[in-house]
């Protein structure tokens, strides 16, 4: 297992990466074509990270454009969403891998893997570990970021992007917080070339000025931004309403309010209905279009 040491980009980085064992040994992108970013075992079932991890850490598998090999012209980053365990991390970047090549994405891709299955599900005053799912979660932007400014300041001219599902989109959310008051990642004129919320388990003000860290964070450090909500997310509507006593961006689309100029809502409630975990598999299409158009959004 080898390690590597890192600039320290973000403030309190112990930060280093290493060959990523619990996944198998490297080469996982030339055997299934996306490679791995982890997280993964550094947070306990409270939401405390365990002993001998920083915040800003992650694993590679050893095959991570940037990193760990050569750079490349462009890197699509895929975060999952809530209750997924090792295997189903991998088996929904296999799915983000397959689907967004099958209709002509050209890039690399990656997987980001985070503790989201952590969390106790019989824990009734924790809405069935849900509220500690959005603690790891929103930590875990840290590390994102922390990758975010490794990979694009090896590779200035590669264009990094960022796909996420459902409550993976409070991990993406806060790296970019966390990036727009870093002056590394301001110094060097850094965006994300853009970012696409599938199925977001995320406030549905977030993107307006009522939220305006997360309103100029998009605005700042995204290229573009598009949000692909379904009206029928059976999931959203049963579980996060219930929780947090509000509606998800996923769901509704953002709430009435003033947006950044630089994001775009799609409701794609006729192509994904109720179906909580097929929005890329219905929306690949919609999300390899914006990418190759992403400037005319900006």
């Amino acid at each position: 297992m080898k390690r590597f040491t890192r600039r320290r980009y973000l403030r309190g980085t112990a930060a280093a990466t290493t060959g990523l064992s619990v996944l198998g040994t490297a080469g996982l992108a030339s055997a299934h074509g996306y490679s791995v970013i982890s997280t993964r075992g550094h947070y306990n079932s409270s939401g405390d990270l365990n002993a001998g991890y920083a915040q800003t850490d992650y694993d590679t598998d050893g095959s991570v454009p940037g990193v760990d090999t050569g750079c490349t012209g462009e890197l699509t980053v895929h975060v999952h969403g809530y209750d997924n365990d090792r295997q189903g991390a991998l088996n929904n970047f296999d799915e983000a891998y397959h689907n967004l090549t099958s209709v002509g994405y050209g890039g690399e891709v990656a997987g980001f893997s985070w503790d989201s299955n952590a969390p106790d599900k019989y824990d009734p005053g924790d809405w069935g570990g849900f509220g500690t799912g959005q603690e790891i979660a929103q930590k875990n932007g840290y590390a994102l970021a922390q990758f975010a400014l490794d990979y694009k300041y090896a590779c200035p001219n590669g264009d990094l992007r960022l796909t996420c599902h459902s409550l993976g989109a409070q991990v993406v959310l806060n790296a970019l917080r966390i990036l727009d008051t870093n002056s590394y990642w301001d110094d060097g004129y850094l965006r994300f070339a853009s970012v696409h919320f599938l199925g977001a388990a995320q406030d549905n003000e977030a993107p307006t000025k009522e939220w305006p860290k997360t309103y100029y964070a998009i605005l700042n450090e995204t290229s573009a931004t598009f949000n692909y909500h379904s009206d029928d997310d059976s999931t959203l509507q049963n579980l996060y309403w219930p929780r947090e006593a509000d509606r998800a961006l996923g769901e509704t689309g953002y709430e009435d309010g003033t947006v950044p100029s630089n994001y775009v809502e799609n409701d794609v409630t006729s192509q994904v209905g109720s179906n909580h975990s097929g929005y890329m598999a219905n929306c690949a299409d919609d999300v390899v279009y914006h990418m190759a158009n992403d400037s005319s959004y900006g």
